[in-house]
């Protein structure tokens, strides 16, 4: 169930069900939650970079701060248009509004490549494709998110190879883009290495291989499983059904 809208007559009957969904903005509490269900990685939209082997890739990626997508979004999303105002006009930071075309995703790989960060602000649900665009570009993230859900985060540390600010910091005037130029090098030059080794986790491929998108997907489900389980043989021998939910 990757759109807000999906499955919206048939809620009440997979309620109950382990979903696998890429956030959980929109979905009320009764139908979806982390301690039920399952976070997925949206499908890149940029090709994956199968080459980045550079003598120097920090002095190779000669933009500061990379964004292309739209500005016009919902809830959180409308930190986007604040940040293109306060991003306008720095020389090594590429903030541009457009829309998804194949000239577009073109410009986005090859901006995503010659960059040192990438930034990921909320769309118009907490997170967007644009983290995984980066992630396979081995952009290091910097996400701009409140609210966002990982995939695979009880496997995963995205603090190895992504940034993150909550939207009070990248608001204050200055913060974030002095916070990434004085970003050490050698650090950074953890974090794309990291990014290489953890990017074929987010590749979606048919028939599935070992630890990518889809194994690890299945994976995440089967961790789930246990739970499911409690929940199910308490509820066979109950008879006082969430009792301690009424306890005060």
């Amino acid at each position: 169930m990757t759109h807000p809208n999906a499955f919206r007559f048939l809620r009440q009957e997979l309620n109950a069900s382990i979903l696998i969904v890429v956030d959980f903005g929109r979905y009320p509490r009764n139908m979806s939650s982390l301690s039920k269900d399952v976070v997925a990685p949206y499908v890149h939209v940029v090709d994956s970079f199968t080459d980045d082997d550079p003598l120097d890739p920090y002095e190779s990626r000669t933009t500061l701060l990379f964004f292309q997508g739209n500005t016009v979004r919902k809830d959180e999303g409308k930190i986007r248009v604040k940040l293109a105002n306060m991003l306008a006009g720095i020389d090594d930071v590429h903030y541009e509004n457009s829309v998804g075309t194949p000239k577009s995703f073109k410009m986005s790989t090859k901006g995503m490549r010659l960059s040192k960060f990438c930034l990921h602000p909320a769309g118009d649900t907490p997170s967007s494709c644009r983290l995984f665009d980066a992630i396979v570009s081995h952009c290091v993230p910097v996400i701009v998110s409140d609210k966002i859900e990982l995939p695979y985060e009880d496997e995963i540390d995205y603090t190895e190879f992504s940034i993150f600010f909550s939207m009070k910091e990248a608001l204050e005037p200055g913060y974030l883009i002095d916070q990434l130029r004085r970003f050490p090098k050698d650090r950074w030059i953890n974090m794309w290495m990291r990014l290489k080794n953890v990017s074929h986790h987010y590749e979606f491929q048919y028939p599935p291989k070992k630890e990518d998108a889809v194994n690890m997907l299945w994976r995440q489900v089967k961790h789930k499983l246990p739970g499911v389980r409690l929940a199910v043989h308490r509820s066979r021998r109950l008879k006082v059904p969430d009792w301690w939910r009424q306890k005060r």
